[in-house]
């Protein structure tokens, strides 16, 4: 886009002036070639007339003299005297010393035609001299006549090659580049698929101005096409990028080292549930899942051995549940909650029963050591209008009484 303050040029008018400078300097070099070969011309047929004059007046001068006959030869002198472009005449007679003259004085600048006046007799001996100075006034305003006759016929030749080349510059360059600059500045992202037509006719084959909107017209080919690809773009990066934030808040609200629900989940998934319970009267148990004696397989087998046991515990808590509505968060160290929706306590009871015996009766196999693992479970079932607090602390009290209990049992909140 142009700055503001710039000038706007336009090309077909910096090539007309450039053209009117070249032709006028053209006329003043072909004027002025001319004008001097004109000028070499009129000298030379001036010079010619000058000598035809004397030729015509030689026979009248001649018989005058011959008869002495002072009238005839001043007439004639006279006359000769009185034509445009003879400035001066000058008869002298040589038998006598007379002299007949007519027209300027021309005593400081040489004869331009000087002859012999022979007598009519045919004799040699001449009887004077005749010499006529041409009138340089009258050679110049020939000379000016004839150079402005070449410098107008120039001048009205230029003028007209430059109209026709303005003409032409308007029509075939100047005209097609402002609809191309007008089309350009018009268009817009959602219409590039707008041919670019130019006003001009037809022609048999392609000029500049064709490849320009050739090229044009592939820009906004190239252009739709890369926008296209980018909106595909776009849209393959938005649906990456929304798997990746599904994937990194799934793993924010995993156990790492379980697979099971962290605490974070707990805390945002376990209110709906209760929400969802109480809103519709239907009955949901919680039960609190303490390993037991677990700080002494830590101590006896290491933690990376107390890891895998927590890692299978989790499992068989998750088999041990119906998938799509029951759920297992890591509340913490080795203490897991599970969260039965649809489900009361007594229920709840038998479930948990389960999960014990399948605990009790398969030992964890890690790297070819057994080690047996029990787990004391804490029911609660939520009441009208408690909350989560009250529900989680109900359910922790009784794993507090399994294990007081002995451990390896399952205690149950009313």
């Amino acid at each position: 886009m142009l700055a503001k303050s710039s000038r706007f040029r336009s090309i077909s008018t910096l090539l007309i002036q450039r053209i009117v400078l070249l032709s006028l300097a053209c006329l003043l070099l072909l004027g002025s070639l001319h004008a001097w070969v004109e000028f070499r011309l009129e000298q030379k047929n001036f010079e010619r007339s000058m000598g035809r004059l004397a030729d015509n007046s030689m026979r009248t001068l001649s018989v005058g003299l011959w008869d002495i006959d002072r009238y005839t030869v001043r007439d004639q002198v006279a006359w000769m005297a009185a034509l445009p472009e003879v400035a001066h005449v000058h008869v002298k007679v040589y038998a006598t010393g007379e002299k007949f003259m007519a027209g300027r004085d021309m005593a400081d600048v040489p004869a331009t035609v000087s002859v012999p006046i022979l007598p009519p007799d045919g004799q040699e001996k001449p009887l004077g001299v005749l010499e006529i100075w041409a009138n340089p006034q009258y050679f110049i305003s020939l000379m000016v006549q004839s150079t402005m006759r070449v410098a107008l016929g120039y001048a009205l030749f230029t003028l007209l090659i430059c109209v026709m080349v303005a003409w032409v510059m308007r029509r075939e360059l100047r005209q097609p580049l402002s609809q191309i600059a007008r089309f350009a500045a018009g268009l817009k992202p959602n219409q590039l698929a707008t041919p670019l037509r130019l006003n001009r006719p037809q022609r048999g084959k392609p000029d500049e101005i064709d490849l320009v909107i050739q090229g044009f017209q592939q820009l906004q080919s190239d252009l739709r096409r890369y926008i296209d690809n980018l909106d595909q773009l776009v849209a393959d990066r938005t649906q990456k990028l929304e798997e990746l934030v599904d994937e990194v808040k799934r793993l924010s609200l995993m156990d790492a080292l379980t697979g099971c629900f962290n605490r974070r989940a707990l805390d945002e998934r376990l209110p709906s549930e209760l929400e969802r319970s109480q809103r519709y009267r239907r009955p949901l148990s919680v039960a609190f899942v303490d390993v037991d004696h677990f700080k002494r397989i830590n101590d006896e087998h290491g933690h990376g051995m107390g890891d895998m046991v927590l890692r299978e515990v989790a499992s068989r808590l998750q088999s041990s549940l119906r998938s799509q509505v029951d759920w297992v968060a890591r509340y913490g160290g080795e203490e897991f909650l599970l969260v039965m929706p649809e489900t009361a306590a007594h229920d709840a009871l038998e479930i948990v029963g389960r999960v014990a015996d399948l605990l009790r009766s398969t030992p964890v196999l890690v790297h070819g050591q057994v080690v047996e693992v029990t787990a004391s479970f804490g029911i609660a079932q939520l009441r009208d209008g408690e909350n989560m607090t009250n529900l989680l602390q109900r359910a922790d009290s009784m794993v507090y009484q399994a294990k007081a209990d002995g451990r390896n049992c399952a205690r149950m909140a009313l």
